[in-house]
């Protein structure tokens, strides 16, 4: 006999009787298929019945949007707003009369610093407008068969500054004469010492003589003879909205594949079976296109004109420089002036 335990019986499923409840098909309990027949009825064994799931909470619809064509108004009107087209304006005005007052207050300011730089005295004039270095630029320049600049290298030298140095030694150049110091010998000492302030004062000298004759002959002042001022916005809005729906329906053949039909001519028993394909094709565009466009011109006719010189300085200026521009005020005319032997005075007739 066989020794092996019996196994127990296998769980019977059955059916139940009545039919179930279009909600427990539904729910799909263990063991069946919902949309069979019998999906609904009890299970009978050892598989407990399943609790009905609860039902699915449908989303909610979301709104349908606007067309293009009926919001184009409304972002029409919102840029309109956006768009400060007066304070454009206003800041249009306001910057061009504030560059024409700030451009007469300029010339003004440096037409006060003209006037008052040329009713100096040359001493005056060469100590604030002429350095001792441009001087030695100047004689450099004049006289370069004789005299040489010397810049510092050395950490002494560079203490020192750059000098002007003879180019031969025991040389005297004739145009010591012009400065008074005809016969001497030309050396570094007497480059610096003696020849470099006369010099200084020379280069002072035309420098004003010119500036004193530029403003004698009248100042120019540039001014606004007239103008405008435009300005202008345009504003672009332009909606657009295609819809576009492709229908099509394509029958298909069933076994046919083309050509004779000899092996299906003597089985009609089964009719063939006809597939039928449908396609939609749906095609929706909406674009909005808003554009401002500001524009701002600003045209201005200048003119020149030339201001009087007694309506800018007093009288005592006028003639101070007045005597610059016509005299010059050289000052290496005065060790020639004061070389030259005095003219005897004539005596009266009748003297004895």
């Amino acid at each position: 006999m066989d020794a092996r335990p019996a196994l127990p019986p296998p769980a019977h499923i059955g059916f139940a009787d009545d039919d179930a409840a279009p909600a427990q098909a539904l729910a799909g309990l263990p063991g069946m298929l919902p949309g069979l027949p019998g999906a609904g009825r009890g299970v009978t064994g050892n598989t407990p019945a399943a609790a009905p799931a609860p039902a699915a909470v449908a989303p909610a619809a979301a709104a349908p949007k606007a067309p293009a064509t009926e919001t184009l108004a409304a972002r029409t009107g919102a840029l309109v707003n956006e768009v400060d087209f007066p304070g454009f304006v206003a800041q249009l005005v306001h910057g061009t009369f504030d560059a024409i007052v700030d451009a007469s207050i300029r010339q003004m300011e440096s037409y006060a610093d003209l006037l008052s730089a040329v009713s100096k005295t040359v001493e005056q004039f060469t100590e604030e407008n002429v350095s001792a270095d441009q001087a030695r630029d100047w004689l450099a320049q004049h006289y370069p068969a004789d005299v040489s600049l010397q810049l510092p290298r050395g950490t002494d030298e560079v203490a020192a500054g750059p000098q002007v140095t003879p180019r031969a030694e025991g040389a005297s150049p004739a145009w010591l004469s012009d400065y008074g110091l005809e016969g001497q010998e030309l050396t570094t000492e007497l480059l610096e010492q003696q020849v470099l302030p006369q010099v200084r004062l020379k280069v002072g000298g035309n420098r004003l003589q010119l500036l004193s004759t530029m403003v004698t002959l009248g100042i120019n002042r540039v001014a606004v003879k007239d103008g405008s001022v435009s300005a202008k916005v345009m504003f672009r809005a332009a909606a657009k909205e295609s819809n576009t729906v492709q229908y099509a329906q394509n029958p298909g053949d069933s076994g046919s594949t083309g050509g004779s039909n000899w092996g299906t001519r003597g089985n009609n028993a089964y009719a063939g079976v006809q597939t039928v394909v449908q396609t939609v094709n749906v095609n929706a565009q909406s674009s909005t296109e808003l554009r401002a466009d500001l524009f701002g011109e600003v045209k201005l006719n200048f003119v020149s004109e030339t201001l009087p010189l007694d309506k800018l300085a007093d009288p005592v200026k006028r003639g101070l420089i007045q005597r610059h521009a016509v005299l010059g005020s050289t000052p290496a005319a005065a060790p020639a002036a004061a070389s030259a032997p005095a003219t005897p005075a004539t005596p009266p007739q009748g003297a004895r």
